[in-house]
């Protein structure tokens, strides 16, 4: 099971689905939700994609069983304050399987106007542990407020199951 966490249009869950995954995607606006299903029904994987309007930090219907086995983010943690961070962290990690995997492709810790970026300190610190994380810089580049930013891949794997509340993301 999937989770695509600000899905937009679906371009990402409709691909993972194509590969045989079952997935949900989550957005906070109506309007690309419904060109996601439209996506999801010309390409044939209507039957393995959910569209879901929910707000990423708080998820509260989205489906939690059976646990996730990927989580990914292409474009949306990056834009949340830092207690929605918190928030999303400490629900994937109550959510995801053991040896479940986050990829987030984030824009990194910049000034200006739009997202502020994140780091692999920050990143670390607000999913805590249980998860060990690999980066890698990205090829894309940013356009509008973004242009000429750089963005790099996050990949946590989960490592272990928490079996109490203090071993969850951190606040």
């Amino acid at each position: 099971m999937v989770l695509d966490a600000g899905c937009g249009t679906g371009r990402h869950a409709v691909w993972l689905a194509q590969q045989g995954w079952t997935v949900i995607g989550v957005d906070g606006v109506e309007k690309p939700l419904r060109e996601a299903r439209a996506r999801a029904e010309a390409a044939g994987v209507a039957d393995r994609t959910t569209f879901i309007r929910d707000d990423v930090a708080r998820l509260v219907n989205v489906p939690t069983n059976p646990p996730y086995d990927l989580i990914v983010d292409i474009g949306c943690y990056h834009g949340l304050r830092p207690d929605e961070q918190v928030s999303f962290a400490a629900w994937v990690t109550r959510h995801a399987r053991k040896d479940a995997d986050v990829v987030i492709h984030a824009v990194e810790p910049r000034s200006g106007i739009g997202p502020k970026g994140i780091d692999e300190a920050t990143l670390g610190s607000t999913f805590g542990p249980g998860w060990s994380i690999t980066t890698t810089p990205s090829t894309t580049t940013g356009g509008g407020p973004l242009r000429h930013a750089a963005f790099r891949w996050f990949t946590l794997t989960r490592t272990t199951t928490p079996t109490s509340r203090t071993e969850e993301a951190r606040p």
